[in-house]
């Protein structure tokens, strides 16, 4: 869709809103038309960032209007159209800044939530020495036709009686952060990844054998059947001093491949197992599946850090974070990045640099070319922006 077209439908599109809002239902039919219309035409970048969800987006926009979020919904359509290409000053790197709706159920919003969280930890990990360091996920079995809310509330039944046990294995720092698919056959799988910082252990296997044995007792299902290996734990690194490596620029930099082993891992916890919704949603056939999965995230508290972890070390470097991830999808702001970044210059949205190149011209394909090259994962944002530059350059 051209820029003047967008326009047009923008327009249309608060102007069915404003009707609405005074009382004239008989244009919310009208209005819910043209948002979806909005959803449906995907920009090549939009399709990079969202992945192959365009019908689970759709039936978001349907629940949306529903619910009267008339402004939410038209963000949501546009998420990702207004995202900026900048270039550094000094080394000529691109990067890009988003203009997201803000949504937790967005499939791209949804995979930046953890920022602030994954600040706090690095920070705390490169200012002091730190314990051994253990990757653990807990889940737990799956019953049939349960509601997503109940599947939560077991969840957390069982969480509240286990996290004193964590405690008296010597846990001194915990960030966890939840993740729910739907299953037609089994219900909701909910279940929670942590990253822990832990006091010396001497034996691994009997840590092991305990946690197992203890979250196993109380994530059993109703009738009291286990269904075995609720409980995975691995131990990332051993006690330690301060890890220099894990700097906020880089950590927040989801755009490059972390090196160091607790890097990674809270990369895994944060970026690939909160990657979002896109993974979430491929068995979302059903439209009722759709909207209690947006209607229990709306409220769903993803990530939560426990123990030191929950301590602020470097205020600044969070009101940081905050600043540059609360961008909301608004045009008037495009002109703003200059002066709002000092060491980054806006070269243009990353839909008109797409088509700027799919046009023939090739000033920006190195730009685009050096953003897609920057990361070694073969999955996700990057290799669909691989797949849509590798078209243009055939």
């Amino acid at each position: 869709m051209g820029s003047a077209l967008l326009e047009l439908a923008l327009q249309e599109i608060d102007e069915l809103t404003a009707c609405v809002e005074r009382g004239q239902d008989d244009k919310l039919r009208g209005l819910e038309n043209r948002l979806l219309g909005l959803c449906h035409r995907v920009a090549p970048w939009q399709w990079c960032i969202h992945g192959d969800t365009v019908l689970f987006r759709k039936e978001v926009i349907r629940w949306l209007v529903s619910k009267g979020k008339f402004v939410l919904a038209k963000r949501y359509a546009l998420c990702g159209k207004g995202d900026l290409l900048l270039k550094h000053d000094v080394t000529g790197q691109p990067r890009v800044r988003p203009m997201g709706c803000g949504a937790r159920f967005c499939p791209r919003c949804s995979r930046r939530a953890g920022r602030a969280h994954l600040t706090r930890v690095a920070t705390h990990l490169s200012s002091s020495s730190h314990g051994s360091i253990w990757h653990v996920v807990l889940t737990q079995p799956a019953i049939a036709k349960e509601t997503i809310g109940c599947a939560r509330d077991r969840f957390e039944s069982a969480w509240k009686r286990f996290y004193p046990t964590l405690r008296r294995v010597g846990l001194k720092s915990a960030l966890a952060t939840y993740h729910v698919k739907v299953s037609q056959k089994y219900g909701w799988h909910y279940h929670c990844h942590l990253v822990i910082e832990l006091d010396d252990v001497v034996d691994h296997e009997l840590l092991y054998e305990k946690l197992n044995e203890k979250w196993g007792l109380l994530s059993s299902r109703r009738d009291g059947v286990r269904t075995g290996n609720e409980l995975f734990m691995r131990q990332v690194t051993g006690e330690g001093p301060a890890l220099a490596g894990m700097s906020q620029n880089t950590q927040l930099d989801f755009w490059d491949e972390p090196k160091d082993a607790v890097e990674k891992c809270l990369h895994y916890v944060i970026r690939d197992v909160l990657q979002g919704v896109e993974s979430w949603i491929e068995c979302m056939e059903r439209p009722t599946d759709c909207r209690d999965f947006c209607e229990f995230l709306s409220t769903m508290k993803r990530h939560r850090t426990y123990g030191e972890w929950r301590k602020k070390v470097d205020a600044a470097a969070e009101d940081r974070d905050k600043c540059e991830e609360s961008v909301p999808c608004d045009a008037e702001l495009k002109a703003k990045v200059g002066n709002g970044v000092s060491e980054w210059t806006s070269v243009a949205t990353m839909d008109s640099c797409l088509s700027t190149c799919k046009g023939g011209a090739t000033e920006l394909l190195p730009l685009l070319m050096s953003l897609s090259g920057c990361t070694s994962r073969g999955r996700g944002v990057l290799s669909r922006l691989r797949h849509v530059v590798k078209s243009i350059t055939l």
